[in-house]
């Protein structure tokens, strides 16, 4: 065919890199053929297999019908919407917002994967300080948008904190986006207020904007994890990312919300999705206003991943894995054997035992000689606690 288009090349570079779960998904296919698909407990993809709550089930049959001649959705979200998200921050982390500093987002995926695109000048050599493990999206966005990533390995001699000070000079002058992300995926860390503080005081100073992705805000073991938004300074520099995938079980809606004191961060969000997309249906902004207000599930899931996390750690440990105490989130950041493989370690997982990971260094980058997950596995409490409890018992038959 002589018929060519030529892709925009920072795009043709991410479609040319394997997909990181390819291998997962090679060992699980034999494993399926050795055993059969019932044998398999699958830890790997952090999608919660419980069911959405009943009231929001409930919301989105209500919203059907009280929805059904509104036309198109609100781009920047529903005023009810916005009211219930400032409610939320209200109550939960004490924050006050205005309804003007709130946008509906679809998730956070596409919140985090588009700020790039808004703030870094394609061929400029500006960067993103993308956390390494950490969520793709961060540095996906990055490159599409013709800009450059630095990674700061998350590493646990630091204490699973970046380490900010360890970024050169003249990056940090080119920097234009520090993202973070507390509770931390997959490592489970819960970053300290003083931590966050040396954060936004980072980006003050070096007039950089500091992303805070807190979609497991509400999953925790301990004490709450605080916003950014809590902290001295953060009202000029810091934009928040939520999701309510996780913390209601709302994977299948894709939606979220950014929110940030200083409407230059938000204003691109606001624009331009107006030009660009139709906001988000009615009927799942009305079943997001009633899961944001209700924290009897939210209660709920905190206690039963507690459950899990406290029938599996030991099965963990007693198998010979270093499990870091999970402080946030659903996953579990374990430490392998010396002298393993991330990749072999989580075949043989599967093979002989039908529990799958995911090998830590698929999910991490080599970077300055180091690849944050090249000892360890990632474990993600999605299954039922009876299918947690089964796959505790085979670890330690």
């Amino acid at each position: 065919m002589s018929f060519e288009v030529k892709l925009n090349h920072n795009v043709e570079s991410l479609i040319n890199v394997p997909y990181a779960f390819d291998v997962v998904d090679a060992n699980k296919k034999r494993a399926i053929e050795k055993h059969g698909k019932n044998f398999i407990i699958d830890f790997g993809i952090g999608d919660p297999s419980d069911p959405t709550p009943k009231v929001v089930r409930e919301a989105v049959k209500k919203s059907v019908e009280e929805t059904k001649a509104d036309g198109y959705p609100s781009t920047p979200g529903k005023k009810s919407f916005k009211e219930s998200v400032a409610k939320y921050m209200k109550k939960r982390f004490g924050v006050a917002l205005e309804l003007s500093e709130i946008v509906a987002t679809y998730g956070s995926k596409y919140a985090c994967s588009h700020l790039p695109l808004y703030f870094i000048n394609p061929g400029a050599g500006e960067y993103t300080l993308c956390p390494n493990p950490g969520y793709p999206p961060y540095a996906t966005g990055t490159v599409i948008s013709g800009g450059k990533y630095h990674l700061l390995n998350i590493m646990e001699e630091n204490d699973f904190l970046p380490v900010l000070s360890e970024i050169p000079k003249d990056v940090v002058g080119k920097s234009k986006i520090l993202y973070v992300n507390s509770p931390h995926s997959p490592t489970a860390r819960v970053y300290p207020k003083d931590y966050l503080k040396e954060c936004v005081d980072f980006c003050l100073d070096n007039n950089i904007m500091l992303v805070s992705d807190e979609c497991y805000a509400d999953l925790y073991y301990n004490e709450p994890p605080k916003s950014v938004l809590e902290i001295k300074g953060a009202d000029e520099c810091a934009l928040v990312l939520h999701s309510l995938s996780k913390r209601s079980m709302m994977t299948g809606y894709s939606v979220g919300f950014c929110a940030s004191k200083n409407p230059q961060l938000l204003k691109p969000y606001d624009s331009l999705q107006r030009k660009t997309i139709q906001g988000l249906a009615n009927i799942v902004q009305d079943a997001a206003s009633v899961a944001l207000l209700d924290e009897k599930h939210a209660l709920e899931m905190r206690l039963e991943y507690q459950r899990r996390m406290k029938a599996f750690v030991p099965a963990l440990e007693e198998y010979g894995m270093n499990v870091a105490k999970p402080e946030g989130t659903f996953f579990i950041w374990a430490r392998i054997p010396e002298g393993e493989n991330p990749v072999e370690y989580s075949g043989k997982l599967l093979l002989e035992n039908g529990v799958n990971c995911v090998p830590g260094n698929l999910i991490s980058e080599e970077f300055n000689g180091v690849n944050p997950g090249e000892k360890h596995v990632r474990f993600a409490l999605v299954p039922s606690f009876e299918k947690v409890c089964e796959a505790a018992e085979r670890l330690t038959a």
